[in-house]
């Protein structure tokens, strides 16, 4: 599965859809399908909503890998970084931490090019 997409807000529910789409059609379990879902959708939400927060109409690249035994999924922005506020509002800023919680690794890599959050988890 390999997506770009305009750093819309809007365009988010689309990709989601195509994604489950493509998931489902790998023959994965319904719960592989929506814990990539979850991660997947924080990590492009994030790259719009922080990544692109200077700059409107940039795109976001969704890339997954499904192999036998893992899923690798891959975002990407050109956008710039912002580093994670939890405490600025108690209510919002846990997108990272539920990544890494549902991924058995997430690691996110920011250069002045862009962001890249890469995650992996294995699959039955």
């Amino acid at each position: 599965f390999d997506l770009t997409f305009p750093a819309e807000p809007s365009r988010l529910a689309p990709v989601r859809q195509a994604l489950r789409t493509w998931l489902h059609q790998c023959g994965l379990s319904d719960e592989t399908v929506q814990a990539a879902l979850v991660a997947a959708g924080e990590a492009c939400a994030n790259a719009i909503e922080h990544g692109y927060r200077d700059t409107p109409s940039a795109a976001v690249r969704i890339r997954i890998e499904a192999t036998v035994s893992d899923l690798h999924l891959t975002v990407t922005d050109t956008g710039h970084w912002k580093t994670p506020q939890p405490e600025a509002n108690p209510h919002r800023g846990r997108g990272i931490e539920l990544m890494r919680a549902i991924m058995r690794e997430a690691t996110i890599s920011s250069s002045p090019d862009g962001t890249t959050v890469e995650m992996h988890m294995r699959i039955a």
